[in-house]
């Protein structure tokens, strides 16, 4: 039972795939757990990943089988992922009790951090292989209930494994059967599947097994469209599948991500010049996916969020740093409620592979959303002067609107900021300190406001 391998937290930068980051939080886990005197177990999605040489989760929670004192966990950054389960004792048999209960097979492995395996029914191999397989029969799991099919898309979408041909036919036998599925339950296994570390594969089985096609024909119709036109387009399924996983792990704008190219597949058109063009193909995604919406029952809050994202995600998407304030703020006012969906998803939309073009668009996403916040923050900020200051001003000397006036409100602002008066004073406190402090500001001839002031 017990294998010997290489040390799979090495002291050098990174293994295969592995995000060096990520190894070395891995090594700190193992490290706290020695030093408290205990013997760590990596199983699950993580120790699955490391075997097929992917990268570690991102959202799954590492999970470590423990035998000894876990309170070093409690030493550890917050942000790490992990989660802990206590074993009674160090033997094989213990861990075996718990891998016993995985889901999969290729996840019923246990790793120690000198790569050391517990591979009771030898499953390692489908981790290697990315090979989905179901402990047991794989009919009598899948006649449970018609479920069964989406609770497939769900370990898929979770593990990034490919469900063997087997389990594949048996799927696509059953498919119809998600018909008989209650809405309430569609929509929270769909939406487990589109929050999934790998969404793009539980999707692809959910067409390859022709559940899909019962469920969302709408984006089925996106596979191979690009192959329908003589004019060379992008495969606008694939780019889907992308977007969806690089998008933050919010319901909303993966839901977004997956139905706002839909309208494409009516809205192509070629002109004259052999383009291809997808004139207000947002607007008519956004119609269908308030049907998608009533399909699934999704809650009306939900639902007008991520159809606001389809219709106008385009508008981000075409920012430029030569915006001026104004253009950005009608962006805010425009957005509202909506800016913070839209900007996680415009922020995602993109599959180029020239790494130019992707330090332009992230450079660009980073420059609106500082540019929204200082804006924001500054648009936020309580006038430290009272309306109705330059009326009483003019009332007081007899004076008409002009350049002179902005001088004094100038002149009064930067007092408040050194603090030599207070803010939010009435009008009439504010005459006063200029009266006092500045009274040849206002020294300005009657019928001459309107000259210009000379500059300093």
């Amino acid at each position: 039972m017990l294998r010997q391998s290489q040390d799979i937290v090495p002291q050098e930068a990174a293994i295969g795939n592995q995000d060096p980051k990520q190894l070395a939080q891995l090594r700190r886990v193992f490290q706290a757990f020695t030093a408290a005197g205990s013997q760590a177990w990596l199983l699950g999605p993580a120790a699955c990943a490391l075997l097929g040489d992917r990268p570690l989760p991102r959202f799954t929670p590492w999970r470590f089988a423990v035998a000894g004192p876990i309170a070093a966990i409690a030493e550890l950054p917050g942000d790490l992922p992990i989660a802990v389960q206590q074993l009674p004792n160090e033997s094989e048999e213990a861990v075996a009790v718990l891998l016993a209960a995985e889901p999969i097979r290729a996840w019923a492995v246990a790793l120690d951090a000198h790569g050391r395996t517990i591979d009771p029914w030898n499953n390692a191999v489908d981790a290697r292989d990315r090979r989905l397989r179901i402990p047991g029969d794989p009919r009598a799991w899948l006649a449970q209930g018609p479920e069964r099919v989406l609770d497939l898309a769900v370990l898929t979408a979770r593990s990034g494994l490919l469900p063997d041909n087997e389990l594949l036919r048996l799927a696509r036998r059953d498919a119809g059967n998600v018909l008989s599925v209650e809405r309430a339950i569609w929509a929270e296994r769909f939406g487990e599947v589109l929050l999934g570390e790998h969404a793009g594969e539980g999707l692809q089985f959910l067409f390859d097994c022709e559940a899909l096609q019962r469920m969302v024909p709408e984006v089925c119709l996106m596979v191979d469209f690009h192959k329908s036109c003589n004019v060379h387009h992008k495969d606008i399924w694939d780019h889907t599948l992308q977007v969806v996983e690089k998008c933050p792990q919010a319901l909303a704008v993966r839901w977004a991500a997956l139905m706002h190219d839909s309208g494409k597949v009516w809205t192509r058109s070629v002109n004259k010049q052999g383009k291809v063009h997808f004139f207000r193909h947002e607007e008519l995604g956004a119609s269908l996916m308030e049907g998608v919406a009533g399909r699934f029952h999704l809650d009306p809050a939900l639902r007008d969020r991520v159809v606001y994202v389809i219709g106008n995600h385009a508008r981000a998407n075409v920012y430029a740093a030569d915006w001026t304030d104004s253009a950005v703020r009608r962006l805010i006012r425009d957005m509202g409620p909506h800016l913070e969906d839209v900007l996680a998803f415009s922020s995602s939309d993109f599959t180029t592979k020239r790494q130019w073009r992707i330090a332009e668009v992230r450079s660009l996403a980073e420059e609106l959303l500082k540019r929204i916040r200082l804006i924001a923050a500054e648009d936020a900020k309580v006038p430290p002067l009272p309306k109705g200051l330059g009326h009483v001003i003019m009332q007081a000397t007899g004076l008409h609107p002009g350049p002179w006036l902005g001088e004094v409100q100038r002149w009064l602002e930067s007092e408040v900021e050194a603090e030599r008066v207070a803010p939010l004073l009435s009008a009439e406190d504010y005459l006063a300190h200029l009266q006092d402090h500045a009274p040849t500001l206002l020294a300005v001839q009657k019928g001459q406001e309107r000259q210009r002031l000379p500059r300093k």
